[in-house]
Order: structure tokens, then C-alpha cells, then sequence
């Protein structure tokens, strides 16, 4: 750090620093060999985490990383976010903010349970065969894979994440979280559990929420069906099985004299009764204006049904199979069921006819499974209830965006945004998988899980749960001898150690707060061993010991067996021999002191308990309420993990069962922008980085996540969740077909890109040619084609440093001699504005566009070749590198960080060191003059136009053209630019064609340079091909079944074809005029 303060001290004096050697820079730039060694140079800086910044910074800026879900790997969509968040992240930190990007993961439940459930099909095994606890095990392997995968791939894209803040959504930390914020919206009435029709998906199992549900048009029929009196149509026939009613609207006088009525249907020999009732929610213009109504299989019916006292008949079942309600459908799938019932209807002359019919068919947004609405008993939350802050969670979260607290980009999607509160209907949170946040919900009777009604089961919502696991000792010599083995200390046996050095993986996973251990040996060295790879604290407690089988110590079981056989009938209730024996009720008192004291000092921690095989079935005994035949015969397996919660302190409530589903994954990731900060503590970081800055993330999630982020964090901690909402677009093929990771001929896999190109050349075909709201298109040629200008930048740079003799630093603008040197500056300065001024904006393509102008069409087309004809020019050209190496490095940060160490980074013999670009000030745009701008671009266009007239008239590069022309001030000044850049002499031309540009008036001896009547023959010619070729267009474009029927885009190119073709046209035929 002395050398950094040293250098510093120089540039507060406005010092030159002379660099006294620099690495040369190589010929070309290889990404592969650069872009992990430059991470590593970034990640072992410690600057991604704002406390480890240099400089007094007292604003904040922060993102929190929308978590990629631990499905396995990261797809394009990911690395487009990535890129917009780190170029707000770099820009920040170069502008002096404490900035904190916070990187994490989500657990996605059922799309992880999903892959690992497929895996298992192809081993012929489904989760049950392996139960919860071993499934759950092998999900958590997936993930851990998952998981290192993904950072390897955020690490890739350069996302500068402070990692030493990561979190994962099912982390010990995150899941108290989610259960606090569980209590107090159940608390206040918000969380409830009932009865409704919910989205059913068949293949994962699982209820869906509303916006999980994605709809497909699907060709069907609707069939019109004889329904005793009446007719009706449908989509589904096989549902009429369940009908419990017939809807009409009030106004449909058809119907009059049948409202009120139970009607006896016959369908096809299954018979049903129907009420027949008036709503004004029929359609009377949909079919026939009547409607079967199927309480158990939609909603609305449901719905009808409560206000009409209608019964429920569910024929469909989770399966997606017809239950026994169908009667002889009984079992088939629906799609089976349907077909048979229809063949039936129509045999017995009740269909009447059957139409074409569109129909948006409801299916999972996971796995495209068609949804069934099924009854069911689920956890929801109340979105219009009012909350404790005297409005509803809908109303909260409406706000927050109406008063402009949340402000979204593109604007187009406020109103969308307004349109879903306002129909949003609870939320179901209920899941029926295994993997995810277990519901933090207990009953008091085991029954109560299937009861009818939540008034028959009493249910508890813990404030606060202690979690213990516990464990057996690893095995001793006296185990494998098969003694008796109570109070004495017996060390563990050599290869048992290996045994329990197997088991710290899965221990690992459990994410322990700490161990407490009996203080027997064999029990102590277990914790120690597994302590080694934990580092947990560790505390023994003598109320963890081992029962003393006084008489029976040591002994031979075998033998034992022999003498007292009615010991191995009831260990439970045998009196050993002699009075130094504890028996099990003494010891039950020790485990419940024990179970009493650790719940009271070690509450709301997850806790691992080595102990012995009697105290574990003394546990059992207390909790599980075993009775002393079962006592008897469970030894616990020294691998075998018994886990206890015990709720708000009382041991007896362990024995209450927790309700087996699992949160809604967006419950978890509500929480997501103050979870990760440590709510509810309030802690430096919930004070400082919330609100966050920005939330970035794709329009296609803004329901899904960004409107329940904002509900959650407006209820729970009274505050927004962040500042602004910047939503970028879905990622396209050339062709503008939506790219998925799932299907191979749209995918573009962002590692392989990487390889090939390089990060930064991803990164810039993601961003430029964007914009907020808007889809991308991207393909191979274009990521090339953003390589391509990496490579420039790179030559660009390499030019630079091989020709400035002393490299130098400075703090201070160098001086400008030459008009070229006006101009260029002052170009840098007004670029400067610009990009910080779109960046600011939330434009981050148009800054990028900016810059790529300036960096190729200025820099290098112009001020580079200017700088080669008039020379001296070291401290501009550095001052210029160091400026665009700056505003290029939140766009391509690679890049320009291997330059920035290859022009400054490296110092002979270590006498200063400058820091890394990563944390260079922004730079602050200075006033320029208009004046050099506007003479400059007047040279510009004389050098153009002599470059125009020689591509016109076909005059080869090489040939020097003689010029006449009245020397102005410009032409005086900058001769021996104009010549060598347009390849032009200036001399006394007598005769020639006139070339006129503004004040300029050039003669050129035209006839010299070609054949005149050659060169007017080839321009007749081609004027002709061109007229008829745009005869043609026109006459194409004239056609109105053309214009109708083709492509938008085909029409729009034709006829951008057709103005250039005047354009043309109209030059060559002045041509022919001048020749």
C-alpha cells in the first residue's frame, strides 16, 4: 500500500510519473490465456467486497444477483443479465461508491427435484424407493455439483460478485429467515390454509400458482352434447362425469323455467344430478348459453359452487387418471377417458355435433405437462386482506410503484405490472414435493394432515426451533467383542475412524451451528474427528453419557443372553443385578434435563449430538412414545441420523408431526434483497445496501419474482426492495425464434462462445444493438463480429504503446499543439459525458455504441493516421489510451485490464505499484470548444471527398492525384495531412472537372487520371442495369398481394432497397453528366 500512496502523492502534485519499463504488449490478443488469470488478479485484490474498497466512499450502490437456479448449468439468458449488472457494478466502483454486487443461488425446487427424480427413472428407481431422507441426499449431491458449475461459469463472464456474501436460497441462515417471515404473516391472518380448485400439474406432482401456469394454443372440438332437457358444449366431455350443476344467466329466457330444478341426466348410462341456478358470469353467447358445471375440476365452477351450495364430485386424480366417480372410466387417463366417453355419447345419439375449436390448453411452465384443476387442501396467502400496516399486500405493493418509489425500465411495463395486481388472486404457497423449505407448520394429531377441515386439527406455528440431530459413536473394540459397553472409557477402533471420515460429507451438508458430545472417550473422539472438517463450536455435556449397566459392564452379550434371558425381552424395564445400574427412567430424567437446557440456551440452532446408543432410545422413548417391546429391539446404526425439532422451547411438541409439503420457491426468493443482508437482524448491511440500487432481471419474471420481491419486503420491513427495475428482453436466434437451453437447434451454449471468442466479445454482442424491454437476437457471426473490434481495441492499444518512447501517467491533460489534437480531445471529453451520462440512464447500449465510435471511427480511422504523418504526440496518445481503457472496462473488462497491467502494471524493481483498473476513478468530462470540433470536420470532409470522387471514378489507391485549389487557412495549415490520408498533390492544374465542397473549390485533371469515354460507357451501362432492376422492385412493391402476404421484414428491405437504387440512379446519371 505504501507504493499506492506513493504514486497518489505524485498525481495530487500534477506529476508526470515516468515509467522506466514496460512489458511489451504481444501481437495478438488470446483470451483463453488471459481471462482466468485476470479474475484471479480481481478475486485476490479483495475489492468485489465494498469494505476492502481504497478511499474514503460514502455513497452505496448494490444488486443483489437474481439467484440462477442449481439446475445444472447457466444458459445465455443468464450471461445477458450478468453483463448489464456488471457494467453498472464497474462504473460504480470506478465512480467512488461502496458497491456490493451479492452472488447467490436458488434451490428451484421443483425443477431440481425434477432432474434428480429423471436420473433415478433411467436407474429404474423413483424417490420413494429411496425415501425422503436419502433422496434429499442425492438432490443436495446434484446441487453441490451444480453449484461449483455455476460459479465456474460467473467467473467466466467476469461478474466481479463479492463472494465472500454468497448465499444460497436453502442455506441454514436463509431457511430461519423464511420460516420468521412465515410466522408473522401467519400471525397476522396473511397465510391461511383451505380448500380450493388449484393448478395441478400431474407429472411434477405439485400444485402450481397462476402465473406458473403458461398456455398453449391447441386445436380441439367442442362438443355439443344432449344433456337431459337441455344441450350444452364442451371442451371436456369426460369432466360432465362430475357435474353437480347447469348455469344460466339470468337474461337467457330459454332456460326460465328450469332455474331451480335438480335434473337426473343421463350420459351414455352414468348418471348425474344437476341444480339448475342463474349467474350473470355465463356467457349466453358461448355454445348454447348453458354450462355443465364441474365443481372439483375448475375454478370458477368451484367457485359457483360455494355460492350455490353445489356438491363436489372429483373424477380426476392426482395421477391424471378417472377415479372410481367415473364409474367404468374408472382408471383410464384422461385423454383415454375422453375418447371412450365420447364414442359412447355418440353411440346413444347425444352428441350433436362436434366443431373445430381453438383452445388455450394450460400446461406447467416446467415441464409442459397440461394442467389439471383439481380440490385440494393447500397453505395460501391472503393478498387482499388488510395487513398490519392498514392496507393489503396487493394495495402495499402498488404503491410502491404508483408513488414512483420503484421506478421501471422500460416504462411500457408499469402498466403491465398494475394490470396483474390488480388481478391477483391468493397465492397458493403449498407444494407437494419433497425437495425445498418444509412448511414450517406442525399439528397436534398426526390425523390432522388428512382431515376434512383445519377446525379438527389443532395447528402450531413455532416461533422458534431448536433442531437436533443426533448420533451414535464410532464403533470400539468392545463393540466388535460384543461387551456390554456403558460408563467405561473405550477408545475408537482404527478402522471405525475411516467410517466416520466418510460420513463428514453428509454431515457437511447439514450446515451444523455446533456439536455437543457426552464426554465419554469413544464419543469425544467422534466429535473431534468430525470437528476437524466442521469448525463448529464444540461443547460436552455429562447429561449425554452413557447409561451405567453397573454388573453388566463389560460383559460378554452372548453370555449374558444365556443367564438373563429376560433381559434381551424388556432392556427397557430390567432390573440389572446389584444397585449401581441406571435404569431407563432414571436416564429419561437426564435426557429430559438435557432436552430442557438446550432448547433454552442454544435456541433457533441446529445442533449435532454424539451420544450412545441407550440415550437415543431414551429419546425415542420421550418423543416417539415407542413402547419397551419396539425400545427392545432398535439398536441405532452408528451412520443412522435421528432428527428432532423442538418448537418454542418445549421438548413434548417434538413429537408433533410437521406438515410434509413444501414452500412455493418464490416464498424463499420473495425474500431475496434483505434476506441476504441478514434480516431480521438488523445489521451494516440491511442499513446500508437496502433498498437495493437496481434490480436486473428479464421482462419474462417481472411476475413470477420481481412483483412478489416487492409485496414481501413491503410488508415485512416497511421499505421498498430496491430503487429501480431494469428489465432486459428474452434472447432470440438470427431467425428471432426464442431461444431455449432445452432445444439443441436454438441453444447457444455462453461457455463454448467464451472459448471461442472471449468473454468480452459475449458481453458486447448482449449489450450493443439493445435495449430495456426489448428482445435480442444474437448468433455465432455476431459474438465474431464483437471479437473482431476486441482484436482492434487490442491493436489499437499495442500501436500506442510501441510508439509513445516514455510511457508516463499523469493526472493532467496533456496540451494540444496541432488541430488534430483539439479535436480529438475534445471528442474525449464529450465521449466521456455521453457514456456517463448513458450509463447513468440505464442506456447501455447506446453508451457502448458511443464509445465503439469513437475508439474506431475517430481514434483509429483519424487521430492514429493523423498521428503517424505529424508525430510527437506520446502524451496524448497515452492520456487517450488510459481514458477509453477506463470507459471501455465496465463493457469489456478483460480485455482492458490486461492492457491496463501491460501499460502500468508491472515496474521495474517494484518502485510503484498503481492499482488495478478495476478501481481507477471514473473520469470526470471536462468543457471543450466547439470551434476545433467544427474545423476539423470541415478537413474531414475535403480528405472524404477526394476519397469519394476516387472510388467514383475507379481510380486505384496508389495513383497520386494532382489538385488546383485556392489555399485557405485549413488547406495551408494541414496540406501535409490532406495529402498523405487522400493521397493528393496540390499543384497548378489548368484544365479539369470542378470539385465542389462548401468553400472549397478543387479542379482535378480528370482525363489524365482515366478514360473519359471508357469510364462513361461502363456508367451508361450500369445506369441501365440499375434502372431495370428498379422497375422490377417497383412494380413488385406496387403489388398489393405481394405487400399483404409477404414477411414484414421482406417488404420493408425491398423497399429500403428501392431508395437506395434512387439514390443511385440519381448519382450516376450526374456522373454521365460531368464525363
Amino acid at each position: 500500500m505504501r507504493y499506492i500512496n506513493i504514486i497518489n502523492l505524485f498525481r495530487q502534485l500534477n506529476f508526470w510519473v515516468t515509467i522506466p519499463y514496460m512489458k511489451e504488449i504481444p501481437k495478438a490478443y488470446n483470451p483463453k490465456a488471459v481471462e482466468n488469470k485476470i479474475y484471479q488478479l480481481w478475486e485476490n485484490s479483495g475489492y468485489f467486497d465494498p469494505d476492502e474498497l481504497p478511499g474514503k466512499r460514502t455513497k452505496h450502490f448494490s444488486i443483489s444477483l437474481p439467484p440462477p437456479n442449481v439446475t445444472g448449468k447457466l444458459h445465455i439468458g443468464h450471461s445477458a443479465m450478468l453483463a448489464y449488472q456488471d457494467i453498472m457494478i464497474r462504473f460504480h466502483r470506478m465512480q467512488g461508491d461502496r458497491t456490493l454486487w451479492l452472488p447467490g443461488m436458488d434451490h428451484a425446487a421443483i425443477a431440481t427435484q425434477n432432474i434428480v427424480e429423471r436420473e433415478l427413472k433411467k436407474e429404474g428407481q423413483t424417490r420413494h424407493d429411496l425415501g425422503r431422507e436419502k433422496f434429499l441426499a442425492r438432490i443436495d449431491d446434484f446441487v453441490a455439483k451444480s453449484k461449483d458449475t455455476i460459479k465456474m461459469q460467473l467467473k467466466a463472464m467476469g461478474a466481479s460478485l463479492d463472494w465472500s456474501r454468497e448465499q444460497f436460497t436453502l442455506s441454514p441462515e436463509l431457511t430461519k429467515t423464511v420460516r420468521i417471515a412465515f410466522k408473522k404473516m401467519y400471525d397476522d391472518g396473511l397465510i391461511y390454509r383451505g380448500d380450493r380448485v388449484v393448478n395441478w400439474c400431474p407429472h411434477c406432482q405439485s400444485t402450481l400458482a397462476d402465473d406458473e401456469v403458461e398456455y398453449k394454443e391447441e386445436q380441439g372440438k367442442l362438443y355439443y352434447l344432449k344433456y337431459g332437457p337441455v344441450a350444452i358444449a364442451t371442451t371436456r366431455p369426460e369432466t360432465k362425469l362430475g357435474d353437480t350443476g347447469l348455469a344460466v344467466n339470468p337474461q337467457d329466457r330459454r332456460y326460465q323455467k328450469l332455474l331451480g330444478k335438480e335434473l337426473e341426466i343421463d350420459l351414455a348410462g352414468h348418471k348425474i344430478k344437476v341444480k339448475v341456478f342463474a349467474d350473470k358470469a355465463v356467457d349466453m353467447q358461448f355454445g348454447t348459453g348453458a354450462i355443465g358445471v364441474t365443481p372439483a375440476h375448475s375454478l370458477q365452477d368451484y367457485q359457483w359452487a360455494q355460492k350455490y351450495n353445489l356438491g363436489i364430485i372429483k373424477v380426476i386424480d392426482e395421477q391424471g387418471k378417472m377415479t372410481s366417480f367415473a364409474g367404468k372410466y374408472s382408471g383410464l387417463d384422461v385423454l383415454t377417458a375422453r375418447k371412450k366417453f365420447v364414442e359412447n355419447l355418440t353411440k346413444a345419439g347425444l352428441i350433436e355435433k362436434a366443431e373445430d375449436y381453438n383452445n388455450n390448453l394450460s400446461i406447467c411452465y416446467r415441464c409442459g405437462t397440461p394442467v389439471e384443476p383439481l380440490p385440494s387442501k393447500q397453505w395460501f396467502v391472503n393478498v387482499n386482506k388488510k395487513t398490519s400496516r392498514g392496507k393489503s399486500l396487493k394495495q402495499l405493493a402498488s404503491e410502491a410503484v404508483k408513488s414512483g418509489q420503484i421506478k421501471m425500465i422500460p416504462d411500457k411495463f408499469t402498466k403491465t405490472y398494475f394490470q396483474w395486481m390488480d388481478n391477483l388472486r391468493d397465492w397458493c404457497i403449498s407444494r407437494q414435493i419433497w425437495y425445498g423449505h418444509q412448511i414450517p407448520v406442525w399439528y397436534k394429531n398426526s390425523s390432522g394432515l388428512g382431515a376434512q377441515s383445519p377446525r379438527q386439527e389443532e395447528v402450531i406455528v413455532p416461533k422458534h426451533i431448536t433442531e437436533l440431530v443426533l448420533m451414535r459413536h464410532g464403533i470400539t473394540d468392545w463393540n466388535k467383542e460384543n461387551k456390554v459397553q456403558g460408563i467405561t472409557n473405550v477408545p475408537l477402533d482404527e478402522l471405525s475412524i475411516d467410517e466416520i471420515k466418510k460420513m463428514i460429507p453428509r454431515l457437511k451438508r447439514e450446515r451444523f451451528d455446533l456439536i455437543i458430545t457426552s464426554p465419554l472417550m469413544r464419543a469425544k473422539q467422534t466429535a473431534e474427528i468430525i470437528n476437524e472438517e466442521l469448525k463448529i463450536p464444540l461443547a460436552i455435556n455429562d447429561l449425554l453419557k452413557e447409561r451405567n449397566y453397573g454388573e453388566f459392564e463389560g460383559r460378554n452379550n452372548a453370555e449374558l443372553r444365556k443367564e438373563y434371558p429376560d433381559y434381551f425381552e424388556d432392556k427397557i424395564n430390567f432390573d440389572i443385578p446389584g444397585n449401581q445400574e441406571e435404569s431407563y427412567q432414571k436416564l429419561a430424567k437426564r435426557v429430559k434435563t438435557f432436552l430442557k437446557k438446550v432448547s433454552q440456551e442454544y435456541s433457533d440452532k441446529k445442533i449435532l449430538v454424539i451420544c450412545h446408543h441407550s440415550v437415543i432410545r431414551t429419546f425415542r422413548m420421550i418423543i416417539d412414545h415407542w413402547d419397551a417391546k419396539k425400545l427392545t429391539a432398535y439398536s441405532p446404526k452408528f451412520n443412522e441420523l435421528v432428527n428432532y425439532k423442538i418448537l418454542d422451547g418445549d421438548y413434548k411438541m417434538a413429537e408433533l408431526r410437521q406438515d410434509p409439503d413444501t414452500l412455493d420457491t418464490w416464498f424463499s426468493s420473495g425474500l431475496w434483497t434483505f434476506s441476504t443482508l441478514g434480516w431480521p437482524e438488523k445489521t451494516k448491511d440491511l442499513k446500508e445496501f437496502h433498498p437495493t440500487s437496481v434490480m436486473e432481471t428479464g421482462y419474462d419474471i417481472l411476475f413470477f419474482w420481481v412483483a412478489r420481491m416487492i409485496i414481501m419486503s413491503t410488508y415485512l420491513i416497511g421499505e421498498r426492495p430496491f430503487d429501480n427495475v431494469y428489465l432486459h428482453g428474452l434472447i432470440r436466434t438470427k431467425e428471432g425464434k426464442k431461444m431455449s437451453k432445452s432445444d439443441p437447434e436454438t441453444a447457444i451454449d455462453p461457455l463454448d462462445m467464451i472459448n471461442q471468442f472471449g468473454s468480452d466479445a459475449l458481453r458486447l454482442s448482449l449489450v450493443i444493438g439493445t435495449s430495456a424491454g426489448n428482445d435480442v437476437r444474437i448468433y455465432k457471426e455476431k459474438i465474431e463480429g464483437y471479437r473482431n473490434f476486441v482484436n482492434k481495441l487490442w491493436n489499437i492499444s499495442r500501436f500506442i504503446l510501441s510508439t509513445v518512447k516514455n510511457p508516463a501517467y499523469s493526472k493532467t491533460a496533456p496540451r494540444a499543439k496541432t488541430l488534430s489534437d483539439q479535436w480529438i480531445l475534445g471528442e474525449l471529453e464529450k465521449t466521456t459525458e455521453l457514456v456517463t451520462k448513458k450509463i447513468t440512464r440505464f442506456e447501455f447500449s447506446q453508451a457502448g455504441e458511443q464509445l465503439r465510435h469513437f475508439t474506431w471511427d475517430e481514434l483509429a480511422d483519424w487521430y492514429l493516421e493523423i498521428a503517424k504523418i505529424e508525430g510527437g504526440k506520446d502524451k496524448i496518445l497515452l492520456w487517450i489510451l488510459k481514458r477509453i481503457l477506463i470507459l471501455w472496462h465496465p463493457f469489456i473488462p478483460f480485455v482492458t485490464e490486461e492492457i491496463w497491467q501491460i501499460a502500468f502494471g508491472e515496474k521495474a524493481a517494484a518502485i510503484y505499484e498503481l492499482p488495478l483498473l478495476m478501481i481507477e476513478p471514473w473520469p470526470k468530462p471536462q468543457k471543450t470548444e466547439a470551434a476545433a470540433s467544427k474545423r476539423f470536420s470541415s478537413l474531414q470532409n475535403v480528405i472524404n471527398s477526394f476519397r469519394n470522387f476516387r472510388a467514383e471514378y475507379n481510380i486505384p489507391p496508389t495513383t497520386l492525384i494532382s489538385v488546383s485549389a485556392k489555399k485557405n487557412i485549413l488547406i495551408k495549415k494541414e496540406e501535409k495531412i490532406i495529402n498523405k490520408l487522400a493521397r493528393v498533390k496540390f499543384t497548378d492544374v489548368k484544365k479539369g472537372i470542378h470539385l465542389t465542397y462548401g468553400q472549397f473549390d478543387f479542379i482535378i485533371p480528370l482525363g489524365e487520371l482515366i478514360d473519359v469515354k471508357k469510364e462513361k460507357k461502363r456508367s451508361e451501362l450500369e445506369l441501365e442495369i440499375k434502372k431495370k432492376y428498379y422497375e422490377s422492385l417497383k412494380k413488385k412493391l406496387s403489388n398489393k398481394q405481394f405487400v399483404e402476404k409477404a414477411p414484414k421484414e421482406i417488404v420493408q428491405r425491398e423497399r429500403e432497397k428501392q431508395i437506395e437504387l434512387e439514390e443511385i440512379i440519381k448519382k450516376l446519371k450526374k456522373k454521365i453528366t460531368t464525363l
